[in-house]
């Protein structure tokens, strides 16, 4: 990731221009961050989304938060209200780590350190936080520091995004297309999914509304929703404007965003009413975007969820109910087994093991915990009928079941044993790999083939 270097003078100077020419507001404490440049798919490309720089400032007043320090970004508030969590460098040179401070002025304290930029980081409800580390991977650590213990294990770079009140991580991933979009999972690590199938153009800084609701920026700038009881995004109404991420709600009806009216223009906050339409400016300046808002308040904290990993164990059992449900038509073609690929640490694709379909669509398999793993159905003859086009992972003893290929969160089993159930209890171990195994596998494959069609070859 290329580090931010600045004139910390310089920036100083720029913070007191903007700090002139922002209004005060007096229903809602926000901070927010001010930077002279601002880039929200840097991080895609493992890149420095602040080059110019960044200083967290608070409103009414925009006093900052972290004045000695020569970059702050990504301001979390604490569940009572009383702290703030960021990212920070002390130095230009540094990397990014995360801190935390009181909001009564008290000197920050550093939570994370080693290798890696820390940023975006969030509370969790047992006094722990989560947050992405070199652009990698997602990490969760204690409020008064210990050993990180990393919770993904897929091959594109992610950034989190938030914590739901259901105790889901929000985060985002590039997909193989090079578009981002929005996924969950749990702080332990387990039930990464999407979080819907339908994946579209590009989706990203998610932010979960007080309805339920997730809100998102498209790839126009427009911003998007997910609503629980729908399969598919939904849109939101809105002004004619670029958003640099999801709104955040204030005061009675207000949401306030971070928005600008084209690409020529610095992002601005403004205080915004949905039901009327009203769009106030709060925090602008000609040569500095003012981006990532939050509310300055108490609020509920996330539900807690128990894990249920066993340390001692190294694989995930991975059962799926019939890989012809799909949301999208499948061809033709008969599915008859399925591949299971890995990637190695220099990021070469490996395959685990292939095993037979059963007719009905299911297969029941083992593949190893905390590796990225990517599937492929194919005929009998090996031809490709759909391929996941990006990596997940399982953890340690985690058993994951999914309805089917590429099916959506509408999509409900039938109510009836699966087959490979019928014929054995037992997961097929993808411990196979490498082009030296091929022929063996090719092999067994087909006797596996001809035993689930009956011994007709």
């Amino acid at each position: 990731m290329r580090k931010a270097v600045f004139s910390l003078a310089g920036f100083v100077c720029l913070a007191g221009f903007v700090a002139a020419r922002t209004a005060s507001v007096a229903d809602d404490a926000i901070a927010y961050v001010e930077t002279p440049q601002y880039d929200a798919a840097a991080w895609t490309r493992r890149a420095e989304r602040f080059p110019g720089g960044a200083a967290i400032r608070l409103l009414p007043g925009a006093r900052p938060l972290a004045p000695g320090f020569a970059a702050s970004a990504d301001p979390e508030v604490s569940f009572d209200g009383a702290r703030i969590l960021f990212a920070g460098k002390r130095a230009a040179a540094e990397p990014w780590e995360i801190f935390e401070v009181a909001r009564n002025g008290a000197a920050p304290r550093q939570i994370t350190s080693g290798g890696g930029d820390c940023i975006r980081p969030f509370y969790l409800p047992d006094n722990r936080i989560v947050y992405t580390r070199g652009g990698r991977w997602i990490e969760t650590m204690g409020l008064d520091g210990g050993d990180a213990q990393r919770i993904s294990y897929g091959a594109a770079p992610v950034l989190t995004d938030g914590v739901l009140r259901d105790g889901r991580i929000l985060f985002e991933t590039v997909l193989a297309s090079g578009v981002r979009e929005v996924m969950t999972v749990y702080p332990d690590g387990t039930g990464v999914e999407s979080i819907r199938c339908d994946h579209g153009a590009d989706r990203h800084s998610a932010h979960q509304l007080n309805s339920g609701d997730i809100a998102f920026v498209q790839r126009d700038g427009s911003l998007g929703r997910f609503t629980s009881a729908l399969a598919t995004q939904t849109t939101i109404a809105q002004p004619r404007a670029e958003f640099a991420g999801a709104p955040v709600e204030g005061a009675g009806a207000a949401w306030i965003a971070a928005l600008r009216q084209n690409a020529q223009e610095r992002y601005r906050l403004a205080r915004w009413n949905p039901r009327t339409g009203t769009l106030r400016t709060i925090a602008q300046a000609a040569d500095a975007n003012a981006v990532e808002p939050v509310i300055i308040a108490p609020r509920e904290a996330p539900k807690r969820f128990p894990s249920a990993l066993v340390a001692s164990r190294t694989a995930v059992n991975t059962l799926c109910l019939n890989a012809h449900t799909s949301r999208d038509p499948m061809p033709e073609a008969q599915i008859a087994a399925v591949r299971v690929f890995t990637r190695s640490e220099a990021g070469q694709q490996e395959l685990l093991g292939e095993t037979a379909v059963e007719k009905d669509g299911s297969f029941f398999i083992q593949i190893p915990a905390d590796r990225p793993i990517r599937l492929e159905l194919t005929t009998a003859a090996g031809t490709v009928i759909r391929a996941e086009k990006t990596w997940w992972w399982g953890r340690a003893a985690e058993q994951r079941i999914c309805t089917g290929c590429h099916a959506g969160p509408e999509r409900a089993p039938e109510n009836a044993v699966p087959e490979v159930l019928l014929r054995r209890d037992v997961p097929v171990k993808m411990l196979i790999g490498g082009s030296s195994q091929r022929s063996a596998l090719s092999n067994q494959l087909k006797e596996q083939i001809i035993l689930v069609s009956g011994g007709r070859r």
